[in-house]
């Protein structure tokens, strides 16, 4: 009786815990053709970028490549990822062609048996990016491949200024000419990018002699600094369940799942985040760090346009969510009226009293175990930390010490 006096006490101390949602780091290995030079890796964890996740080489028989990858502690068997023989789709994997999952290979099973084509790289070297703006550009910054297509934070030099507008160069230092891919912006952010919608390259845009000049039409938006400041958003209302709420936009490196502002809870059960030091930013919400749990409309389409607001005439942002495409598996909301008799005894969890079914999980949210059936439910051998114990429909938190 006194265990569960003690028991009692310490779940009242806990009770305002808030579960969170861990990110664990990984080793993704694939095996792939002889023939192969480089390999990228995209998914989930990167955006499905085509070269933000260059891998290491690590033996030559048969070759395989690894890299570290991040992914959600309760990653499920659908995650899904693929290879490439280069940065850039025309080099993904033809055999298989379809998509890994996690499900059938784990994340050191993937075989690749052929890819498209064969990236060959060339010897790198210095290249000098001129471009030409209009002349209400204040500030020129530059991003690309050769940045991981990070927020726009290198400032360009400016050069001159004519009737035709303002010249700003930068040199991008030892790159593949094969592999620079560029774009500019007028602000160190996504929201001020260049309003043509197609990435310059030093080959497709006639670079040569390790040079290449441009034409910049226009940009979303001109970048002043006396207009920036902290942006809060409100989100006053979510799908039931919601237990945490993280912003992800152009703020930061740009669109980054890694650096996702993670919203706070409040008493009403209302969300709020601030996004720092910006002028104008574009953002989206999601229910957990990782792609699929992006929110979207109430029928479950995506949203018609990025969610956007602007500090001078926004400081504050009062939105909704509606619905998330996926929500988190595991428990959402924990209650405390609970009237099961429960005792911990040897660093297992004892119920009794079981209508039909009780389920065990991290404080994550992660299933660890499950009883089906009526009567007494007694869990494996745990490890210290705090636990939601589900019996029924009824859910509680469980102090093992």
């Amino acid at each position: 009786m006194k265990n569960n006096y003690l028991l009692i006490t310490l779940l009242a101390l806990f009770a305002t815990t808030t579960m969170s949602y861990a990110d664990q780091t990984v080793k993704l290995r694939v095996q792939v053709p002889s023939q192969t030079v480089v390999v990228y890796a995209t998914g989930g964890f990167n955006g499905w970028s085509t070269s933000a996740t260059p891998m290491t080489k690590v033996s030559d028989s048969p070759k395989t490549f690894e890299a570290d990858i991040t992914v959600p502690d309760n990653v499920d068997a659908g995650y899904n990822f693929k290879f490439l023989a280069g940065p850039d789709w025309a080099y993904e994997q033809g055999d298989p062609s379809a998509d890994f999952t996690y499900g059938a290979v784990g994340f050191t099973g993937a075989v690749v048996n052929s890819f498209k084509k064969y990236f060959t790289p060339m010897t790198p070297r210095d290249v000098k990016v001129n471009v030409l703006v209009p002349k209400t550009t204040l500030f020129c910054y530059i991003t690309g491949g050769f940045a991981n297509w990070e927020q726009p934070k290198k400032q360009m030099t400016f050069v001159s200024e004519d009737n035709d507008g303002k010249v700003y160069t930068y040199t991008v230092p030892n790159i593949d000419p094969q592999l620079l891919e560029f774009k500019f912006a007028s602000g160190p952010s996504w929201s001020y990018e260049q309003t043509q919608s197609s990435n310059f390259s030093y080959f497709g845009n006639g670079g040569a002699n390790d040079e290449v000049s441009v034409v910049c039409s226009g940009f979303k938006a001109i970048y002043d600094p006396v207009n920036v400041g902290d942006i809060t958003v409100n989100i006053t209302s979510t799908p039931a369940g919601t237990d945490s709420v993280y912003l992800v936009g152009s703020f930061g490196s740009g669109w980054s799942l890694a650096e996702a502002i993670a919203a706070t809870k409040n008493n009403d059960g209302t969300f709020t985040a601030v996004i720092p030091q910006v002028a104008i930013v574009e953002f989206k919400c999601w229910n957990r760090k990782d792609w699929a749990y992006e929110e979207c409309q109430a029928d479950g389409s995506n949203l018609a346009a990025n969610r956007q607001v602007t500090f001078k005439t926004t400081p504050v942002l009062n939105i909704t969510v509606d619905r998330w495409k996926k929500m988190a598996s595991g428990i959402n909301e924990v209650k405390y009226n609970f009237n099961y008799p429960v005792i911990v005894k040897n660093s297992r969890i004892n119920v009794s009293g079981v209508l039909s079914a009780a389920k065990l999980y991290t404080i994550n949210g992660q299933l660890m175990q499950t009883f089906k059936g009526s009567g007494e439910f007694t869990s494996k051998t745990l490890t210290k930390g705090i636990y939601i114990l589900q019996v029924d429909n009824a859910r509680t938190k469980v102090l093992v010490d």
